[in-house]
């Protein structure tokens, strides 16, 4: 019941301010923005863990919390530059260390949120993956493009991930000018 009300004000919520024109570029996600570097990023944030592998350096931030939501936070910088050029958020339910009242409802209520705040999305996408269900929205701009992922287990829907990633696709944020 508690879900149905937090899902419906999500909606009465998104359908008020859809009338809000949404943005036409996206730079970033909060205090980041594409082409800082990890640096800039240690100075507005805290840091957690830093991990560094062939492709990327990655910061894990202190959790965040999105409404009710909270969720695991990391930003990369390709390996061999230190310009941030990706931030990914995450959150797995149905673990017994997840959060108390994470699940799949979480997703609906984070696809309502970045509808209200970037507008309808460029595809959904539903697909079968080895026994997974993955549903998939992304949002495009210039600057950015966002993907909100569900992926829930067949046979224990009350299982599985969330993961919102927000990636750079301009040339100077990813090195390549």
């Amino acid at each position: 019941m508690k879900t149905a009300a937090l899902l419906g004000v999500s909606v009465a919520f998104a359908v008020a301010l859809s009338g809000q024109i949404p943005p036409k570029d996206v730079d970033g996600w909060a205090k980041i923005k594409w082409g800082m570097t990890l640096a800039e990023a240690r100075s507005v944030y805290t840091v957690e863990k830093t991990e560094v592998n062939d492709y990327w350096t990655l910061l894990t931030l202190e959790p965040i919390k999105i409404g009710d939501i909270q969720m695991s936070v990391s930003v990369g910088a390709k390996h061999g530059t230190e310009k941030i050029s990706k931030v990914k958020m995450w959150l797995y339910f149905g673990l017994a260390d997840s959060a108390k009242f994470s699940g799949p409802q979480d997703f609906d209520t984070l696809k309502t949120l970045l509808i209200t705040k970037y507008g309808a999305p460029a595809n959904e996408e539903t697909k079968r993956e080895g026994g997974d269900r993955v549903k998939t929205i992304l949002w495009t701009f210039p600057s950015t493009s966002i993907v909100l992922t569900l992926t829930q287990s067949e046979t224990s829907p009350n299982l599985g991930s969330i993961y919102l990633d927000y990636a750079a696709s301009d040339k100077k944020a990813l090195d390549l000018v």
